[in-house]
């Protein structure tokens, strides 16, 4: 069975179409995992490859990494053979805990745990985020503390090197015991059970699970001990959302740093409430970085719309302009801690129960709780949020320029041409959506699994909200970019900074200036598209 991708419901949160990427076709990049900790910069852009048609994923695993699940497995097959009763490898799950699966039903309760766990509903995940539950779950299943056979992880990276992904449904998980619904829905393939997706010719296309195992000469893999239970058990989906939100914000405020630059600029504000000594005595390390990031685009002599402003200087701008520093900077320092927090729980071990060989122990833990990413996600969103609330400001403010120097809602021949009016309601709009979802997730608990699951992080729902928030945000700055760009058109021929007419040109190369009305729908979306792939603002993650 062969069904196009576009014939499945798009994920409600995506951007584009799941058949749409915003990266380029490029050399691939090994990953090799075990060795050393991964960063949440090189997962997603490994992940977000999975997006590109007729991209290949080189994922090796490290010599430490074999040795590790190796000496694990070893030490579960001796549990195995001892016939004590040990959580999820000869008992039932969850409520089932004290229930004793005989030996000839071992591999049918693996089995069964991923069948039963397929719940998901709603409209399916893009690819890359598919493509980053499995690297999540790889690097956490290559510490050495799950049992899993080597054997199966070769298995799951086969299908990964040929971008052979599950469809799973994106409703279903409550960040409990991890995300099992939707890790069972990925594992599901292995079965040769469900849907896959996978590049062809005429694009991705969806094909059998069954036929995707036979692209790459595989049969269906029959679960050993415990495996169907540390497949599923983490926080794969909370995670690489998490993850998902943190890198697109931390590029987003770089953007909304240039955008904030040039509204200062072409608007009349004061570039002074960015000097050194002045950021020096706030002590925020946030507040110092922003404004050091600001000057890049005010680091030569005054430019041409700055000197008509000089003899009629007011004394203090409104605060979306002079607080820019202190409100961007502290959210490059709630970015700054998510990445801190996001490393850790990449790397950790959030399987249960844990395997320990060196000391011949088995524990019972909760490492699958994904409070953490939902805590990043909860605390980024309304990060984001303020990022939005004050580039709308700025939009605001241009709307009616305080020094009069531009016509109302930055259009000439007002009254016949509405110009930017109905730009700004959508701002507004977008940002009080966003302040609507910005309630925390994770503080909204509700048990599950007859109070076996009492308390849950609400990790995917924290993370879908807080995505729509990304793309709210990166739609927000598309508006002020082009208003500030029409402003700096209605002082022609006076020019800015070199910096700043770069940013002014990559726009204006996308979009023409608005010289009467017409439709500005499709130039915000050409200008969030050029955003979100890099072309207005250039930025590299470190």
């Amino acid at each position: 069975m062969i069904v196009p991708l576009n014939d499945l419901k798009h994920h409600p949160y995506s951007k584009s179409p799941l058949t749409t990427t915003n990266r380029k076709k490029t050399a691939p990049v090994s990953l090799t995992l075990g060795d050393r900790d991964l960063t949440p910069t090189q997962l997603w852009e490994f992940a977000a490859r999975a997006n590109i048609i007729g991209e290949t994923f080189p994922i090796e695993l490290g010599r430490k990494a074999v040795r590790a699940v190796n000496e694990a497995n070893a030490f579960l097959e001796k549990l195995v053979r001892s016939g004590e009763p040990f959580y999820g490898i000869n008992t039932g799950f969850g409520y089932f805990a004290d229930r004793t699966v005989n030996g000839d039903q071992l591999i049918e309760l693996q089995t069964n745990i991923i069948r039963s766990h397929c719940c998901n509903v709603g409209s399916p995940l893009p690819r890359d985020l598919t493509m980053g539950m499995w690297l999540v779950t790889l690097n956490k299943l290559v510490q050495g503390h799950s049992g899993v056979r080597l054997e199966t992880l070769e298995m799951i990276i086969k299908m990964l090197r040929r971008g052979i992904l599950a469809v799973i449904p994106s409703r279903g998980s409550v960040g409990a015991s991890g995300d099992l619904s939707p890790s069972a829905h990925a594992a599901r393939a292995l079965l040769g059970e469900g849907l896959c997706t996978v590049g062809s010719d005429d694009g991705f296309i969806v094909i059998s699970a069954d036929e995707a195992l036979e692209m790459i000469g595989a049969k269906p893999i029959t679960l050993g001990p415990k495996e169907g239970l540390c497949l599923i058990n983490g926080t794969a989906l909370s995670t690489v959302l998490a993850i998902r939100v943190w890198y697109e914000g931390t590029c987003l405020l770089k953007v909304a740093n240039a955008a904030a630059a040039l509204a200062i600029e072409v608007l009349g504000a004061s570039d002074k409430t960015f000097h050194p000594t002045v950021l020096a005595a706030h002590r925020h390390c946030g507040t110092a970085e922003i404004g050091k990031d600001l000057s890049q685009y005010f680091d030569e002599k005054k430019s041409e719309l700055r000197i008509q402003h000089t003899d009629d200087e007011w004394i203090q701008d409104p605060y979306s302009f002079r607080c820019v520093p202190q409100v961007h900077g502290a959210v490059w320092e709630e970015l700054r801690q998510a990445e801190q927090t996001l490393t850790d729980e990449l790397n950790a071990t959030t399987d249960n129960p844990l395997l320990f060989p060196d000391e011949m122990a088995v524990y019972n833990c909760g490492h699958f709780h994904a409070i953490y990413p939902a805590r990043v996600c909860d605390k980024l969103a309304s990060a984001l949020t303020n990022l939005a609330s004050i580039s709308e400001r700025r939009i605001n403010h241009a709307m009616c320029p305080k020094r009069g120097h531009l016509p109302t809602f930055l259009v000439k021949n007002g009254g016949v041409n509405s110009g930017f009016m109905m730009a700004h309601v959508t701002a507004a709009a977008l940002v009080s959506e966003s302040q609507s979802l910005s309630f925390p997730a994770s503080v909204n608990s509700i048990p599950t699994n007859i109070q076996q699951e009492d308390h849950v992080s609400m990790g995917p729902i924290a993370g879908f909200k807080a995505w729509q928030i990304v793309n709210h945000l990166r739609d927000v700055l598309a508006i002020e970019l082009l208003c500030m760009a029409q402003a700096l058109d209605l002082q022609r021929p006076l020019r800015t900074t070199t910096k700043l007419e770069q940013i002014w040109q990559r726009i204006r190369d996308i979009v023409p200036k608005l010289e009467k009305d017409r439709a500005l729908s499709e130039d915000i979306q050409a200008i969030s598209e050029a955003v979100a792939n890099g072309e207005i603002v250039d930025f590299e993650m470190e």
